[in-house]
This record gives C-alpha cells, sequence and structure tokens, in this order.
C-alpha cells in the first residue's frame, strides 16, 4: 500500500510540475491531461500486479536490448522481445534501492521512464504509449551500461 501510494505521489508531482512547465492551457485540456495521466497510473499499477493483463499490453515483438547487451547486438539493433523470452515485470522497490527513478510524460501519449543507478553507470528504460484507448510498453532495454563518452546509448532513439 505505501509502495502504491508512493508512485501515486511521484506520479501527481512529475504530472503538476509538467502542467506548470508549459504554456498555460484551457481547463478543460488541463482536465484531459489530468484524465489521462489518471489512466496511466492505473495502467502502470496493474501492468505491474496482472501477468495476463502485462502480456496483453506489450508491442511483441518488442524494441529493446536484453540485460548486459553486447556491442554486436547493439549494432545490429535487430534484438527483440518475444513472449518467449520476456520475464514478468513487478514494480519495484524504490525506497530499499540504489536507483533513482526518473518519469518523463512526452505529450498526452507517451511516458519514458528511466531507473538510473546513483553512480550514473547503469540504467533501465522503458517507454509507454497510448494506442486508441489502453496503454501498451513499447520499449525496453534491460539493466546495462550508460552512454557516458562514447559508450552505449540504450535510449532507443529518445
Amino acid at each position: 500500500m505505501m509502495m502504491k501510494r508512493s508512485l501515486f505521489l511521484a506520479f501527481s508531482m512529475i504530472a503538476l510540475l509538467g502542467c506548470k512547465r508549459g504554456a498555460p492551457e484551457s481547463s478543460a485540456s488541463g482536465a484531459e491531461a489530468s484524465a489521462s495521466w489518471q489512466a496511466f497510473t492505473d495502467f502502470y499499477e496493474r501492468f505491474h500486479q496482472d501477468s495476463a493483463y502485462q502480456m496483453a499490453h506489450i508491442t511483441f515483438p518488442l524494441e529493446g536490448l536484453p540485460q548486459g547487451a553486447d556491442s554486436v547486438t547493439i549494432a545490429s539493433g535487430t534484438f527483440r522481445w518475444t513472449p518467449e523470452n520476456w520475464a514478468i515485470q513487478h514494480g519495484f522497490n524504490l525506497q530499499s534501492s540504489d536507483y533513482e527513478h526518473q518519469l518523463r510524460p512526452v505529450g498526452d501519449d507517451a511516458v519514458i521512464e528511466k531507473f538510473v543507478h546513483r553512480t550514473g553507470d547503469l540504467a533501465i528504460v522503458r517507454r509507454f504509449a497510448r494506442l486508441g484507448d489502453e496503454w501498451y510498453l513499447i520499449y525496453y532495454a534491460g539493466l546495462n551500461n550508460v552512454r557516458k563518452d562514447g559508450g552505449i546509448d540504450i535510449e532507443g532513439g529518445f
């Protein structure tokens, strides 16, 4: 319960800060953005609790990178997650980890999520998008070394 409350508060703060930085919006579009964010947070919570729901809300074959990807895998650009090689993901316990959690809305229909190790050397990247009326995971890069001075790029074009 504490984890849900923490995630909801984090999502709410990001949404509020994001809205204040942009141009002034009408109250109707602000309400739509709030409803969109609430739909995402509902999706996000269920995605981590319900394995069947998770599998149904991933765009297989899913672009991304496996954990510890080597330079050949990265350069080929052909790696895809499939239902056969996918491991169900559960919520992250951020209070007892060495990772910083970043959620960045990109418009009303996309969210980029990063878990970055406190050293800044390792990260996980996920991208979610609203396709039609539903949210989906559209990109997943497992835990990899992060690009630093010519290192690898796990962002997948973002």
